[in-house]
């Protein structure tokens, strides 16, 4: 019997690799003083988020991955309000959802408003880890690299 499962990770900036439970992310996603990560204070993180085929509850392959970036603001805890403008964006940049809200082209004059969303979306709320860094993350997914975890 086969089914899926997403794992996080916190990627430091030595490159180092720690998977974080679904219970825990889901704490540090209520932004709330309950969850708080004393390492990260201040500063924006990288996550991996890897979804994972799972047979006889063992990881096999790799279905997708996700990288993007998370602001801890100087309490430990998330930064809500840089979640919601990083939601926004990535709203904003989305080629189908998007497309519905903005309006068409006229004649000679081209709206790059979901371009310009895309190229801040690139720079400030996903990133894209190098090959080695990749590897490894996609690897710890199925429990082929040991991680330590937060």
């Amino acid at each position: 019997m086969s089914s899926a499962s997403v794992r996080y990770f916190i990627i430091t900036d030595e490159s180092e690799i720690f998977r974080v439970s679904i219970n825990k992310f889901k704490r540090l996603l209520k932004a709330t003083s309950e969850e708080k990560l004393e390492r990260f204070a201040g500063k924006r993180v990288r996550v991996a988020e890897i979804c994972v085929k799972l047979e006889n509850r063992k990881p096999i392959e790799v279905i997708r991955a996700i990288y993007y970036y998370l602001h801890f603001n100087e309490k430990d805890t998330l930064d809500e309000e840089y979640l919601i403008k990083s939601r926004d964006i990535v709203f904003a940049a989305g080629d189908e959802i998007s497309s519905i809200f903005i309006e068409e082209e006229q004649g000679n004059v081209i709206n790059a408003q979901q371009e310009f969303a895309k190229r801040q979306r690139d720079h400030a709320v996903w990133w894209k880890p190098n090959m080695q860094l990749e590897r490894n993350i996609l690897d710890a997914s199925i429990d082929e690299f040991k991680c330590k975890r937060l």
